[in-house]
């Protein structure tokens, strides 16, 4: 297979305020099954807990067993990977998880809540038509009885090659789970190729955004499709094969998928890949922040700053300021120590960044 790392334009941050929650790059891991149940009771190696189903009957997949979760030599850059299988026919699923997210979400430093989960994907061979990848979970309390959701996350069709979107979402008076277009056309990504991937979820807001390295995709939603904000729960690694229809084709062979150096964070803001977040065409940084006294803000695309308004995690306006000028320097040494939106205005759209306040 081919060993090659897809790099975009990257900025060097450091992620001071960072703090990884789960990770695992299966170089400590044996070559061979994961674990020794299927039932998702008992972990196996590195505390992966697994589950695997043919689909309720009738059904033509036969291969449900502890094989489909195999750690393998050939991960990216010559270290070891995870190989899921899946189901050899019309139906069937396969998931892959670490217990202990909701518990370490829960001591996660104040101000940290924006969750990222990335993880290299290695597309190999169209076949089959498995649906794979990694989601993030959690639990939406606002239903009784409580009930699971996706709360992002992606998805790899294997015949087809294309990469999108999934999550739990509002769309006009209707919430459901969506698989969401990365582009103004379906993304396609090469045959035989490494990729590094990444999800955000904002458990304030519920925006969800996704990037692809070595690619021009960063999408979001309007925040009229957000939906929650939901409670953390767990991260997935998924395979499930989706219903035959006029544009799927019925299953009738296993595919692969295998992903190397998983890794799940949280952060202030969303700065996944190490890619600068771009909206409208205009890139902006704040710094410092956390700051104490004074947020300076620049962007590099020359665009005019209309006006700056601060808000608390409970909507309520704290500060505003007119701006007209490229760049701008607000003080916020009369504020409360706390977390902060900011919401920035420019002639071409606006942007919000998370602000701590020291």
């Amino acid at each position: 297979m081919k060993k090659i790392l897809l790099l975009a334009c990257v900025l060097s941050i450091s992620f001071v305020n960072a703090q990884v929650l789960q990770s695992d790059d299966f170089n400590t891991l044996t070559v061979g099954n994961v674990g020794t149940d299927i039932t998702g009771a008992t972990a196996g190696q590195g505390g992966w807990l697994t589950a695997s189903s043919n689909g309720a009957a009738p059904t033509t997949s036969t291969n449900a067993n502890n094989s489909n979760f195999q750690i393998i030599a050939e991960g990216n850059n010559t270290s070891n990977g995870l190989k899921i299988a899946s189901a050899n026919g019309d139906k069937g699923s396969r998931f892959m998880w670490k217990d202990g997210l909701s518990a370490a979400w829960a001591t996660r430093d104040v101000g940290n809540d924006v969750i990222q989960v990335e993880y290299d994907l290695y597309t190999g061979t169209t076949t089959g038509t498995a649906q794979v990848g990694v989601r993030l979970y959690g639990n939406d309390d606002s239903v009784t009885p409580a009930a699971s959701r996706v709360l992002n996350g992606f998805v790899y069709s294997s015949n087809t090659g294309v990469l999108q979107g999934v999550a739990y979402l509002q769309n006009g008076a209707t919430a459901g789970t969506y698989l969401i277009t990365l582009g103004a056309a379906p993304l396609v990504l090469d045959a035989d190729i490494w990729y590094r991937i990444g999800f955000a979820y904002d458990t304030n807001t519920g925006e969800t955004i996704w990037k692809v390295d070595g690619t021009t995709v960063y999408t979001g939603l309007p925040a009229a499709n957000w939906a929650g904000p939901f409670i953390v729960d767990e991260v997935d690694v998924v395979s499930a094969i989706p219903v035959a229809s006029a544009t799927i084709p019925a299953n009738t062979g296993s595919s692969d998928l295998i992903i190397d150096n998983l890794v799940v964070r949280t952060d202030f803001e969303e700065n996944l890949l190490n890619i600068t977040q771009v909206v409208t065409g205009a890139s902006f940084s704040v710094y410092p922040n956390p700051a104490k006294d004074v947020l300076n803000i620049s962007n590099t695309m020359n665009v005019v700053v209309n006006n700056v308004t601060l808000t608390d995690l409970n909507g309520r306006v704290v500060k505003s300021q007119k701006v007209n000028a490229i760049d701008a320097q607000i003080s916020i040494s009369d504020l409360a120590t706390g977390v902060y939106m900011m919401n920035v205005n420019t002639d071409q759209g606006s942007v919000t960044k998370k602000i701590i306040k020291n």
